[in-house]
């Protein structure tokens, strides 16, 4: 098991990476924040589907891609106010949402802010009830534990495209 030893160099030698790449694209600092994002969400994804579990340093990790090119107040705002339906969400009915998913979503919501947050979100929310519905529909059973960041990482891949377009 890694210890927070391990974190703390990880978060280095991306801090480092970042740093880099930031200095070698100073002209494409979305693309860079694009490239970074959407690789730890993968990250985190691939992690959801087979452990039901993201490691913290993705938040942490996350949070430093929103680093790049912030709007402060609206990242804050992102950060308070994006997870907020998911934490509701968790204390309404025990065992819907686990901690993780809205820790990832107010690392998410700082790093592209409020409304691409709650655009992500939403985009991310449909998807899984489309693919809750389809499943129902195809395979007539109804799945109670879905891993959420996939479609996270599909609805957010989606609204920062949009946002290179912009």
């Amino acid at each position: 098991m890694k210890t927070w030893k391990h974190n703390i160099a990880i978060i280095i030698l991306f801090g480092i990476l970042m740093g880099v790449l930031l200095m070698a694209f100073d002209n494409y600092a979305k693309d860079v924040k694009g490239l970074l994002f959407f690789i730890l969400l993968a990250i985190a994804s691939y992690k959801d589907i087979k452990t039901r579990i993201i490691p913290n340093v993705i938040h942490i990790l996350i949070m430093m891609v929103g680093m790049i090119q912030i709007d402060l107040v609206d990242s804050l705002l992102g950060f308070v106010i994006v997870p907020s339906p998911f934490f509701i969400m968790a204390y309404l009915k025990e065992g819907s949402i686990g901690g993780g998913d809205i820790k990832i979503m107010a690392a998410i919501g700082f790093a592209v802010g409020l409304f691409k947050g709650m655009e992500g979100s939403l985009l991310a929310l449909i998807l899984i009830v489309l693919t809750s519905l389809g499943s129902k529909w195809i395979y007539h059973k109804e799945y109670t534990c879905i891993p959420v960041v996939p479609f996270l990482t599909i609805g957010f891949s989606c609204i920062f495209y949009a946002m290179q377009l912009v």
